[in-house]
């Protein structure tokens, strides 16, 4: 019986995640603190009284600056404390949702990233808004053993991180998730979820996150060798509940 292998939180969009020991969950709902903040291009118009969906493209983010996986990032319970740090070296600390520390952050990022910055950087938020890369607010759940499917066919260990899923499932087959169908139901721990599609992979997963450099080219390898650029897929919460690793998933 598959069951949950870990559980990832990513507080700010584009940098790397958090892994919580246990998450509340309401129904329409996600994870808390998930993609509550994004670092925008100085061409981007970004609204918080009146936040809207925007393409990835608008912010930073992994499939275009590879060079943000160099960033290593922890985060306090509440996900808006961070500390980052970059070869070794803490470079910030700070209070996300305060204008003074977020300035700080800001201005090191225009650093970092230099010539390859569209503008200026501008990190932002608003009350109830998930930079996700869909409009609807949910989860984002990975088989293990699909990843370790596509690790073989291109001859190297792929870090399940580098496709920044919610939700870490062990003891599937590979690829079983391809078989559900959009609208089940499925359950883990006391949680609910309806299956919304499966995910279509971007760039974002060709960075070696310990080299902070492009090293493969997975939605090419997916699409010719696995029949689709399809890897994990998205839940809606229906029920919510607590969740944990080592619960178990379940259909009704």
């Amino acid at each position: 019986m598959a069951s949950v292998a870990a559980i990832m939180r990513y507080p700010v969009k584009g940098l790397n995640g958090q892994a919580l020991d246990s998450v509340s969950l309401q129904p329409g709902e996600a994870i808390p603190g998930d993609r509550a903040f994004a670092i925008r291009h100085g061409e981007t118009v970004f609204d918080p009284a009146a936040p809207v969906h925007l393409s990835k493209t608008k912010f930073l983010a992994l499939m275009t600056h590879a060079k943000l996986a160099a960033l290593r990032p922890s985060f306090d319970d509440t996900g808006r404390h961070m500390t980052l740090t970059h070869g070794g070296e803490v470079v910030y600390a700070g209070w996300l949702d305060r204008a003074d520390d977020a300035a700080r952050l800001e201005a090191f990022l225009m650093d970092f990233i230099g010539d390859e910055a569209k503008g200026a950087l501008k990190l932002v938020t608003a009350a109830g808004h998930m930079f996700s890369d869909v409009p609807e607010k949910c989860l984002s759940v990975l088989n293990l053993a699909s990843v370790r499917a596509l690790s073989d066919e291109v001859g190297e260990e792929l870090d399940p991180l580098r496709f920044r899923a919610n939700i870490h499932l062990e003891d599937l087959p590979a690829w079983a998730e391809r078989e559900w169908e959009a609208g089940s139901s499925f359950t883990i721990g006391g949680v609910r979820f309806s299956l919304m599609k499966p995910i279509v992979r971007c760039h974002a997963t060709n960075v070696n996150l310990e080299t902070a450099e492009y090293d493969q080219n997975l939605p090419k390898t997916l699409a010719k060798r696995f029949g689709a650029n399809l890897m994990g897929v998205y839940g809606v919460v229906e029920t919510g509940g607590t969740i944990r690793p080592g619960d178990r998933l379940s259909w009704p």
